[in-house]
């Protein structure tokens, strides 16, 4: 069920080292029913990794682990997103792409709910829920 409906993305740890790029996307499908080839590469398309499909995760840059763990989390068009620091690793052109992939994403109807400590991030958000100490503040 997790698989099917929810994406996570984590600071780091999304992607299984003995997979390439595409695999790993493929794996995720693979494990919510079944792999779909044009979707996954579709969504590494998105993130601008098409190059990059064929890499091993140890060659990958910071920026395109976290754009190949991105593509994981959404491999199954989930109806909830979670993503921590999306944009932790990126330079500042993939940071705004990412923060419009998971705005037209949540506009789309999905809820994505991310954590950061980025107000170029933050001001992307429909609604901002501060924390300070484990406890909201505003």
């Amino acid at each position: 069920m997790r698989s099917r409906n929810i994406g996570v993305l984590w600071q780091s740890g999304n992607l299984l080292d003995h997979l390439r790029v595409r695999e790993n996307v493929l794996f995720a499908q693979r494990v919510a029913g079944a792999p779909r080839r044009a979707a996954a590469d579709s969504i590494l398309a998105r993130l601008g990794l098409t190059e990059r499909a064929n890499a091993w995760p140890t060659t990958l840059s910071g920026g395109e682990t976290a754009r190949a763990g991105l593509a994981v989390a959404l491999a199954n068009e989930p109806a909830v997103l979670l993503a921590d620091e999306p944009t932790g690793e990126l330079d500042a052109a993939n940071a705004e792409h990412v923060v419009a992939l998971l705005s037209d994403y949540a506009a789309a109807g999905h809820a994505v709910a991310v954590v950061t400590h980025s107000d170029a991030v933050a001001r992307g958000a429909v609604r901002i829920v501060r924390l300070r100490d484990g406890r909201i503040e505003s």
